[in-house]
């Protein structure tokens, strides 16, 4: 990672000091390495740091980003400079069975490469201390003086959210809504938010160098002032993960499911459902490999989605 000094990105994006709300599904973007808008990158230079805008797998819409394995890609989501009150950041992510996946939170973007201005890292699957070493499913939450591991689900998508308190200084993770007790000896389940300084303006989602394994997918991100509350959650109404799957397709919705028809290539449907729940399953074991497509209703919504079988 190179030291850089780009706060004018955060200025020409348009964030105050106001509360403010950003999200991000990645369906606008063509596919391929992706800058602009809140993705910058270490480098504040369009090339090969960029994320890439992938559509094998997403949790909702086609589209998710992609963090590969070549130790370059260092995309950098901005979230403009807060330097104070709680903050909620949460996003889907999904990491290949036996792969690595690594994400930090800058204080600063014009100190990026200063020691100190990574507040927290998480490591997915790597051991970071001493000799770092692959860990599949286990991962750790490292700060100035202070190393917390963790256990995460591999090959399916699960929801990250952190609630950084800037004011108090510290930092809650949470896994598909359930709080990770990083530290067993705390009341709240909080941990320091790491760092010289309580300042948040940045999440770097590095490819990390160390490993070949490294590869992960991000959707539906949402960042808000404060706790984040159901009104908060601007992804899809449906959600299908994963997209290549070996036997269940997960599905869940706001609204009731009242139909699911699963087809393939040749227009014949292949598979029907009437669940009438907002979450349920898709038994794909009995169908040959090869792509197919979902069709979901839940109340007045209607998902189309792309499925493979291997």
């Amino acid at each position: 990672m190179k030291k850089i000094y780009f706060l004018a990105l955060s200025l020409m994006l348009g964030f105050g000091v106001n509360a403010q709300i950003l999200t991000d599904d990645f369906e606008s973007y063509p596919l391929g390495p992706y800058f602009g808008g809140h993705w910058s990158n270490w480098s504040n230079t369009s090339g090969p740091e960029n994320i890439i805008i992938a559509d094998d797998q997403s949790t909702s819409g086609t589209q998710s980003g992609f963090i590969g394995s070549d130790g370059i890609q260092d995309p950098v989501l901005v979230l403009g400079l807060r330097e104070s009150g709680l903050w909620t950041v949460q996003f889907n992510m999904y990491i290949d069975f036996g792969s690595t996946g690594y994400f930090n939170i800058q204080q600063t973007i014009a100190n990026m490469g200063v020691d100190g201005n990574w507040a927290n890292q998480f490591y997915f699957g790597i051991e970071p201390i001493a000799t770092p070493a692959v860990t599949p499913g286990i991962g750790y939450v490292t700060g100035t003086e202070f190393y917390y591991p963790f256990a995460y689900p591999e090959e399916q998508w699960f929801t990250v959210k952190l609630e950084v308190d800037l004011s108090a200084g510290t930092l809650k993770m949470y896994f598909d809504g359930e709080l990770v007790e990083l530290d067993p000896e705390s009341p709240d389940g909080s941990i320091p938010y790491g760092g010289d300084q309580f300042m948040m303006e940045a999440m770097n989602f590095y490819s990390h160098s160390d490993f070949s394994s490294n590869a992960y997918y991000l959707d539906d991100i949402v960042f808000v002032e404060g706790e984040m509350g159901v009104a908060d959650m601007t992804g899809a109404a449906i959600s299908v993960y994963p997209t290549v799957v070996k036997d269940m397709v997960n599905i869940s919705a706001k609204s009731n499911i009242s139909d699911i028809a699963v087809f393939n290539t040749a227009g014949q449907q292949v598979l029907k459902s009437n669940p009438n729940s907002v979450s349920t399953q898709v038994n794909m074991t009995s169908l040959p490999a090869g792509v197919y497509i979902v069709k979901i209703q839940a109340g007045k919504e209607t998902l189309t989605k792309k499925v493979v079988v291997k």
